[in-house]
C-alpha cells in the first residue's frame, strides 16, 4: 500500500488520485511471483508464464489462480486499500501473461475475445464529505503475436478499461459490495484493422493492471478490498483452408509445362 497521511486529504489530492485510477501509468515492480502455465484448458486455451506484480505492496495480492473451463479464477485475500483520520492508500497490482490457442493440423483453436471480471467489498463510515471515498478500477491490454497457428508482426489491439467509486456522502455502510467487468473483443478488431485471418488471433500476450484507492479525512473511514477476479476467454474453433482439388490440379498441370518447356529448352 502507498499511504499518505494528512489532516486534510485536499481535493487537488483526491483529483490526482482519480488520475491514477484512469490512466494507470506503468510503476516500478516492487516484486512478482510467476505461478507457471495452465492448460491447455479444453477445448484447447493454454495461460502461460502467469506473473503477478506489484509497484505498492508485497505480493502475493491475486494469488494462486485455479483454471476453469476457458479461463483462471482468482480468490485474492490481501488485496486492499484502507485509510482513516485524513490519510490516503494506494495499492497496485498487475498481471502478466500469455494466452494461445491449440493447432492440431489444420484444426486450430482461436481467441475470440478476453474478459475480466472482479468485485469484493467496501467501507465507508465517520463524518466528513465526498472526498472520503473508495475507487477501484481495471484495464485490459492485448498485443496479438500469432493468427491461424503462424507468427505475426507482434500489435497492440485498443486496450479497455474500467471502474466504479462510492463516497462517503452518496454510498455509506459498511461491507458494501461492488463488481466490475471490461471484455476485448479480440476478432471484432482485428477485422477492425483489416487483419486477413480464417479462424483468428492464436497467441496474444496479456497485460491487466488493478488499482484500489483509499482516500479519507479526519473524521472518516475508507476502506476496499477486491475478493474476486476472474479471467474469461471465448474461444474460436475452426479448420484452416486446404487448396481445393481444382486449384492443385492446375498447379500441378501448370508445373508440367514448365518442366516440358525448359526440356525442349536444354534439347
Amino acid at each position: 500500500m502507498m499511504r499518505t497521511h494528512r489532516r486534510l486529504f485536499s481535493a487537488s489530492a483526491a483529483a490526482l488520485a482519480l488520475g491514477l485510477l484512469a490512466t494507470f501509468a506503468p510503476v516500478a515492480q516492487a516484486a512478482s511471483i510467476s505461478y507457471g502455465n495452465f492448460g491447455p484448458i479444453a477445448p484447447g486455451i493454454s495461460f502461460l508464464n502467469v506473473t503477478e506484480s506489484s509497484g505498492t505492496d508485497a505480493v502475493p495480492l491475486y494469488g494462486a489462480p485455479d483454471p476453469y473451463v476457458t479461463g483462471l479464477d482468482f480468490d485474492p485475500t490481501s488485496f486492499v486499500a484502507s485509510a482513516a483520520g485524513g490519510g490516503a492508500d494506494i495499492t497496485d497490482g498487475q498481471l502478466n501473461f500469455t494466452v494461445m490457442g491449440q493447432k492440431n493440423g489444420l484444426d486450430v483453436v482461436a481467441i475470440k475475445s478476453i474478459s475480466l471480471s472482479e468485485g469484493g467489498d467496501y467501507t465507508l463510515v465517520g463524518g466528513g464529505t465526498a472526498a472520503s471515498q473508495v475507487l477501484a478500477g481495471a484495464i485490459l491490454a492485448v498485443k496479438v503475436t500469432e493468427i491461424d497457428g503462424s507468427p505475426v508482426t507482434p500489435f497492440s489491439l485498443s486496450p479497455a478499461n474500467a471502474s466504479v467509486s462510492f463516497n462517503l456522502l452518496a454510498n455509506s455502510g459498511v461491507v458494501q459490495p461492488w463488481s466490475l467487468g471490461i471484455l476485448v473483443d479480440v476478432e471484432a478488431q482485428l477485422l477492425s484493422m483489416n487483419k486477413k485471418f480464417v479462424v483468428g488471433a492464436t497467441k496474444a500476450e496479456i497485460v491487466i493492471n488493478n488499482q484500489l484507492v483509499a482516500i479519507s479525512e479526519p473524521a472518516s473511514v475508507a476502506f476496499i478490498a477486491k475478493k474476486d477476479f476472474v479471467i474469461g476467454t471465448v474461444p474460436e474453433i475452426g479448420e484452416l483452408e486446404v487448396p481445393e482439388p481444382t486449384t492443385v490440379g492446375m498447379l500441378g498441370v501448370a508445373l508440367c509445362g514448365i518442366g516440358a518447356v525448359s526440356r525442349r529448352k536444354r534439347s
